[in-house]
């Protein structure tokens, strides 16, 4: 499948290079490390900014957001402290895990769709965000849910986000709307 067709931010300003791409998926990696590591440490389930840098890694820079997030999940269950609190492969048995995998299924879908269905349009870019946001917290409540039940999942993995996830949403949108325009001059 080729993923490459001038509707990403990435695609436009780097092209086919693979040095400029791998560079810009191990900044992704970096960045969702950071995001991380600014917490507001709610129990279960940890405020950070991961949810935006996935939102705006994906829309904005498609395939290689994705290989982002899958590169920094995979680097976390091999053992390195990226997480929120810390990694390894014990992490999959974490009452958290699910937001996780959540975010590698967001991004790909949020890649995906940056490829063919959004391109310039703010109302497509804010849908298919929202629907990435719906796949995170989707997993990750149904995998939490494995620990406390259902509704002390929504209550402990939903509620204390709602406001928060709106505006990380809102901006991920903008910003991304902003570069699409932007570089779509240049070229």
């Amino acid at each position: 499948m080729h993923f490459y067709n001038n509707n990403t931010v990435s695609d436009r300003l780097f092209g086919s290079s693979l040095l400029a791409k791998l560079s810009f998926t191990l900044l992704g990696v970096f960045l969702l490390t950071a995001s991380a590591k600014v917490s507001i440490p709610f129990f279960p389930v940890p405020m950070t900014l991961q949810t935006f840098v996935i939102y705006f890694l994906a829309a904005s820079s498609g395939m290689l957001g994705f290989s982002s997030a899958l590169l920094y999940v995979s680097l976390g269950l091999l053992g390195l402290p990226i997480f929120a609190t810390g990694g390894g492969i014990g992490y999959i048995a974490s009452p958290t895990f699910g937001f996780l995998y959540g975010m590698v299924l967001a991004s790909f879908f949020i890649a995906f769709m940056a490829k063919s269905y959004f391109k310039d349009n703010i109302l497509k870019i804010f849908i298919t965000i929202l629907i990435g946001a719906v796949i995170i917290f989707g997993c990750g409540i149904l995998h939490l849910s494995a620990f406390t039940g259902l509704s002390k999942a929504i209550s402990l993995g939903l509620m204390p986000f709602v406001y928060s996830e709106i505006l990380k949403i809102a901006l991920a949108v903008f910003i991304t709307y902003a570069l699409l325009k932007k570089t779509k001059q240049i070229n």
